[in-house]
C-alpha cells in the first residue's frame, strides 16, 4: 500500500516554494517588463516590432525547450531524489542533440521563416538567435534538477541572477548597437551573452552528474516527446498572434508600417502578459508536488492541489486583468511614448485572453505532472486550431491599424476559450477537481463590480486614470471579501507559510 504523504506538510512546502520562486518570478516579471519598456524608449515602433517578432519566434522554440526540460527533469527527479544525478546525466546527453538540432534548424530555415513573415530583411537576425536555444538547452537541465529536489531557493537565485544579467546586457547591447545603426543586432548579442553567463554559473553551482547510475533513455524519450509537444504549443499560443499580425500586415502595407503595427501590438502584450507571468510561479511549485502525489497514488492530495491551485490562479489572474482593462489608454500613455498607443482598444480583449491562457497553462502543467503529456498537448492544439481559424478569417479582412489589432486579440481569445473549456472538463472527469464553481461565480461578480466602479471615476487624464485603476483593484478585493471568497482560512494559511 502506498504511504500517504502528509498533505498539511506538503501545503507548507508548496507555500515556502511559492515564496522563494514567487519573489524570483516577480523579479523576473519586473525586469523583463523593464527591458521591453526601456527598449521602447531607445528605439521606435518599427525597430521594436522587428525585435519583438524575431524574439517571439525564437522564444516559441526556446521556451518550449526550457519549460519542457525543466518539467521532465523535475518530474523524474521528484519521484526519487536518489536518481537526481542519473536524470541529470541523461538530460545533458539528450540536450546535446536537441539544442544542437534546433540551432542548426534556425540557421538553415532563416530564409523560409522570413519569407513566411513577409520580412526578407530579418534573415540575419533569425540566424543570429540560433545560439539562444543551444545555450538554454543545457541550462534548463540544471534548473530542472534543482526544482525536482525542491531546492526552490537555488532555483530562485538563478532566475534573479539571469534576469539582472539579461536586463543589463540586452539594453546595453541595444544602446551600443544604436550608435552603430544596428540596435536590434546589439540587443540580441546582449541576450546571448547573458544566456552563456547563467549557463556557466548554474553548471558550477548545481554541479555535473556524479556516480555510475544510468536513467532509461527510452522512458525519458517517450515522456519528452509529449512534454515537448505541449510546451511548444503553449509557447506558440503565446506568440502566434504577433506572427500572424506581421504576416498579414506585411501583405497589406509597407514593411516599416507593418513593423510599427507589430511594435504597437507587442507593447500591448507587454502589459497583457503580466497575469500569465505572475501565474508561472504556480506551475513551478505545483508540478513536483502533483508528480509525487500521483506517483504515490494519493488521489485526495492531488484533488486538493488542483482545486486550490486553480482557485488562487483564477483570483490572481482576474484581479490583474480587470485593472489592466479598466483604462487601457491611460496605461499606455503612462508607460510608452505616444506612438505606441495605437492599440489601446485591443488591450481589454488581449488581457482576458492572456488570463485564460494562463489558466490553460497551469491546467496543462498539472496534466503533464500526472503523466499524461500527450493529453495536455492535444488540448493546447485544439486551442491553437480554433484561434488560428479565427485569425485567418478575421485578420486579413481588418483595416491595418486599431481594427486589425483588435481582430488579432479577439482571435486569440476565442482559441483560448475553446482550449480552457476542454482542459477543465478533462480535470473534472479524471480527478474530480477544478476551480470551485462558487469561486468562479464570485470572481465574475467581483470583476463586474470593479469594472463598473472604474467607469464611474470621472476624467480622462493620467491622474484620474491612475485613481480609477486603484479603485478597480480595491473594489475587486473588497467584493471578494464581502462575498466571503477570501476569508480567515486563507489568512491562516498565509500566516502558517510565513512562520515556517
Amino acid at each position: 500500500m502506498a504511504v500517504r504523504p502528509d498533505t498539511s506538510e506538503r501545503a507548507v512546502e508548496a507555500g515556502r516554494g511559492a515564496l522563494f520562486i514567487g519573489f524570483a518570478k516577480a523579479f523576473f516579471m519586473l525586469s523583463g517588463f523593464l527591458q521591453r519598456w526601456l527598449l521602447t524608449h531607445f528605439v521606435g515602433p518599427a525597430e521594436y516590432g522587428a525585435f519583438a517578432l524575431v524574439n517571439g519566434v525564437v522564444s516559441t522554440v526556446n521556451n518550449a525547450i526550457v519549460q519542457g526540460t525543466i518539467q521532465w527533469v523535475s518530474k523524474f527527479t521528484a519521484e526519487d531524489d536518489a536518481r537526481a544525478d542519473a536524470v541529470k546525466r541523461a538530460g545533458l546527453r539528450q540536450q546535446a542533440f536537441v539544442g544542437g538540432g534546433v540551432a542548426l534548424a534556425f540557421l538553415l530555415a532563416a530564409p523560409l521563416i522570413a519569407r513566411f513573415e513577409n520580412a526578407p530583411d530579418y534573415v540575419p537576425w533569425f540566424r543570429l538567435v540560433a545560439a539562444i536555444p543551444l545555450v538554454y538547452a543545457f541550462y534548463s537541465v540544471f534548473v530542472g534538477s534543482a526544482n525536482g529536489q525542491r531546492r526552490f531557493r537555488l532555483q530562485a537565485s538563478f532566475d534573479v541572477g539571469f534576469s539582472t544579467a539579461k536586463t543589463i546586457l540586452l539594453l546595453g547591447g541595444a544602446v551600443i548597437g544604436r550608435g552603430l545603426g544596428h540596435s536590434v543586432t546589439g540587443a540580441f548579442l546582449g541576450f546571448i551573452a547573458a544566456a552563456v553567463l547563467i549557463l556557466v554559473v548554474s553548471a558550477v553551482v548545481v554541479g555535473p552528474p556524479r556516480g555510475p547510475e544510468r536513467f532509461p533513455a527510452r522512458r525519458l524519450f517517450l515522456f519528452t516527446v509529449g512534454v515537448a509537444a505541449y510546451t511548444l504549443l503553449i509557447n506558440l499560443a503565446l506568440n502566434y498572434d504577433l506572427m500572424l499580425l506581421r504576416r498579414y500586415a506585411g501583405a497589406a502595407v509597407a514593411a516599416r508600417r507593418a513593423d510599427a503595427l507589430a511594435g504597437n501590438y507587442e507593447a500591448l502584450r507587454n502589459v497583457a502578459l503580466l497575469p500569465y507571468q505572475a501565474l508561472l510561479v504556480v506551475t513551478f511549485v505545483v508540478f513536483p508536488l502533483v508528480s509525487r502525489s500521483t506517483f504515490s497514488d494519493d488521489r485526495e492530495a492531488t484533488r486538493v492541489y488542483i482545486s486550490q491551485t486553480l482557485r488562487y490562479a483564477l483570483m490572481i489572474g482576474a484581479a490583474m486583468a480587470v485593472v489592466l482593462a479598466a483604462r487601457p489608454l491611460t496605461i499606455l500613455h503612462i508607460l510608452y511614448q505616444p506612438s505606441y498607443a495605437e492599440g489601446a482598444p485591443a488591450l481589454p480583449v488581449l488581457a482576458a485572453a492572456v488570463v485564460g491562457l494562463a489558466l490553460l497553462s497551469v491546467s496543462g502543467s498539472i496534466i503533464n505532472a500526472s503523466g499524461s503529456p500527450r493529453v495536455a498537448a492535444g488540448l493546447v492544439a485544439a486551442a491553437m486550431a480554433a484561434g488560428t481559424a479565427a485569425a485567418v478569417t478575421l485578420v486579413p479582412r481588418a483595416v491595418p491599424g486599431p481594427q486589425m489589432l483588435v481582430a488579432v486579440a479577439a482571435s486569440n481569445a476565442f482559441g483560448v476559450a475553446v482550449g480552457l473549456g476542454l482542459a477543465l472538463a478533462y480535470l473534472r472527469r479524471r480527478f474530480g477537481a477544478g476551480p470551485p464553481l462558487a469561486t468562479v461565480a464570485r470572481v465574475a461578480l467581483a470583476a463586474a463590480a470593479a469594472v463598473v466602479a472604474g467607469h464611474l471615476v470621472p476624467g480622462t487624464g493620467k491622474i484620474m486614470g491612475l485613481l480609477a485603476l486603484a479603485v478597480v483593484g480595491v473594489v475587486f478585493i473588497a467584493a471578494l471579501l464581502l462575498l466571503r471568497e477570501l476569508g480567515p482560512a486563507d489568512t491562516a494559511k498565509l500566516r502558517r507559510i510565513l512562520r515556517r
